[in-house]
């Protein structure tokens, strides 16, 4: 809208500047003219004013923020470095890494006494199986020869 009001002030001026006529008309005109850019001007200037406030405004909120993350971030790396009152973050996790890497090992130990185990049990089976096919043989045989001693 300012910037259209200039564009004809300047037009109107010119106009005035080619035409010489009346003086004094010429001279009211251009205050009227200069009062309407100086009230445009003041217009924008105030515009520009309440932008630029609530832009100020608005970084220091962000800075406030900013401040308030920093320290935020400061307490978090104490705890992670220093701990707060117990061993830190970092000592934690090494340890942590330590049981798990240990508890690996006995996973795998007992893996291996399980495969035991279970051969074994399947061990057992098969000689308790084999046993019962040797006992049954034995009785068969043994049966045979005490009907065939009967018959003699």
């Amino acid at each position: 809208m300012a910037k259209s009001k200039l564009q004809e002030v300047q037009e109107r001026l010119e106009q005035l500047k080619d035409d010489s006529d009346s003086a004094w008309g010429n001279q009211r005109e251009i205050v009227g003219l200069l009062a309407t850019v100086t009230a445009s001007l003041n217009d924008a200037c105030q515009t520009r004013h309440s932008e630029y406030v609530a832009v100020v405004q608005r970084l220091s909120a962000i800075e406030s923020d900013v401040t308030h993350i920093k320290n935020d971030i400061a307490s978090l790396c104490k705890v992670v470095r220093d701990g707060n009152g117990q061993p830190s973050m970092a000592q934690r996790l090494a340890n942590i890494e330590t049981v798990v890497a240990n508890h690996g090992d006995d996973i795998e130990e007992m893996k291996a006494h399980a495969n035991t185990i279970i051969a074994a049990k399947a061990l057992s089976k098969a000689q308790v199986v084999a046993g019962l096919i040797g006992m049954f043989v034995t009785a068969l045989l043994s049966a045979l020869a005490l009907f065939a001693t009967l018959l003699r």
